[in-house]
Formats: structure tokens, C-alpha cells, sequence
């Protein structure tokens, strides 16, 4: 365990902190949850979000992260091959990044290899196998859209 030293670390980091923000989510209530204000659709989507979609098992909380690392264990879907001289192949656990104000910064996933959200429902509803149907992704979508 390496201790910070409040005086010459925690501050610094503090103000860094100050620095990241996320942009404003009228729909979110203090909690993270939708408020009065949303739409069906949005609350297709928060239920699909926590539920069925699995979503919420890895991105939790006001700040929609668990801040560590998962592994999708995306190698079972290709055979490692070389590409410019370097073996390509599964990722390892990754990084669980927030979901907050995710319409603003595609592209999606740690590589930015899903270029929109729809890319990235139906990325995790391969991957995790969850068989949403089209309205789901819809609904799913117009959550994410909120956040």
C-alpha cells in the first residue's frame, strides 16, 4: 500500500478532481434515478437498464461505474492472428467507465472501436447474449440518451 501525503498529493488531486464534470442530467435525480419528468420510453429503458440488459451490474451508482476492472471475455469470438507485427487478441478485464453524459462522447468502449450507442447496445446484447428485441434497444437507448 503506498499512503498519499495529504500535503503534497491529496490537494493536487482534489483540484484535479474539481476539473472533471459531468454535463447537466435534468431527468436524474439525486440518486441517479429518472425523475417525474420522464418520458415511457426512458422508463422502458432504466428498467431494461437495471434488469434484463444487465447494465447496472458493472455501472452503478450516481456516477454509473463500479470503477473496476471486467472481463468480457471476448476471446471466445476470434483466434489470435498478427496484425503490423503484433499478436491481436482478447482484451482482459477492462476499465468500467462512467456512463454519465455518454451521448457527448462517442466513440464508445475502452478503444473506441463502437462508433455510436446503437453500435454498443447491440455490441453487449451479442456479447452478453441478452436477446433484446428492437423496441427494447429503443427504450434502452433513450435512457442512455438521458444520463
Amino acid at each position: 500500500m503506498n499512503p498519499l501525503d495529504r500535503g503534497s498529493q491529496v490537494q493536487h488531486m482534489a483540484e484535479m478532481q474539481k476539473l472533471f464534470d459531468f454535463p447537466p442530467a435534468p431527468k436524474l435525480d439525486t440518486f441517479g434515478r429518472l425523475n417525474d419528468t420522464a418520458t415511457a420510453a426512458e422508463l422502458r429503458g432504466e428498467a431494461l437498464f437495471r434488469g434484463k440488459a444487465r447494465c447496472a451490474e458493472c455501472h452503478t451508482g450516481v456516477q454509473f461505474t463500479d470503477n473496476a476492472l471486467q472481463d468480457l471475455q471476448l476471446g471466445r469470438f476470434f483466434a489470435p492472428r498478427m496484425i503490423n507485427g503484433m499478436v491481436a487478441d482478447e482484451d482482459g478485464p477492462i476499465k468500467v467507465f462512467t456512463l454519465r453524459g455518454i451521448k457527448d462522447t462517442p466513440p464508445y468502449f475502452h478503444d473506441g472501436r463502437l462508433l455510436t450507442l446503437e453500435d454498443t447496445i447491440e455490441f453487449f446484447n451479442l456479447v452478453l447474449e441478452l436477446h433484446l428485441g428492437p423496441n427494447e434497444k429503443a427504450d434502452l437507448l433513450a435512457y442512455l440518451l438521458v444520463l
